[in-house]
């Protein structure tokens, strides 16, 4: 199919040449005054309407080519609205699996931390009992006193 330049510039061509063939066979006269007057106008207006219908045509396919590149980046659009929608569900479940993480994290802290509470509980009787001994510390100190005492007498 030819472009609408070549379509033009052929109409353009055929124009020419119908304008120079009324004129020679107005000079000549083969045909009235009148009647190539007619036959110009007619020509005209035909001109006008394949103008017209180039244009129209021309302005068709830009409409065409902006409906298919329009559908093209719909089509495009959903396919990212279906991977944000993926991304979006496998980051609930990566949140959910923090939280659970989180809270396993909790519970084995609290754990250890009761072990070390409960190893506290245990030797606080035990460092009790050995501080609380009554006297034996500062017995053993007048002791150890009492010898050195001796040894320098």
């Amino acid at each position: 199919m030819s472009t609408a330049r070549k379509l033009m510039l052929l109409a353009g061509g055929i124009g020419l040449c119908a304008l120079i063939a009324l004129t020679l066979l107005t000079g000549a006269d083969v045909i009235s005054a009148t009647a190539a007057v007619v036959i110009g106008a007619l020509a005209v207006v035909l001109a006008f309407q394949l103008l017209t219908v180039v244009s129209i045509r021309r302005v068709d396919g830009k409409a065409l080519r902006i409906d298919n590149r329009v559908k093209r980046y719909e089509t495009e659009m959903a396919k990212v609205k279906a991977s944000t929608e993926r991304l979006d569900r496998r980051l609930d479940e990566i949140v959910t699996l923090l939280g659970s993480r989180e809270v396993k994290y909790e519970e084995d802290l609290q754990a250890i931390l009761v072990s070390l509470g409960e190893h506290r509980l245990i030797s606080r009787p035990q460092r009790r009992h050995q501080e609380g001994t009554p006297g034996l510390l500062p017995c053993l100190d007048a002791a150890e006193a009492r010898s050195e005492a001796e040894g320098k007498a």
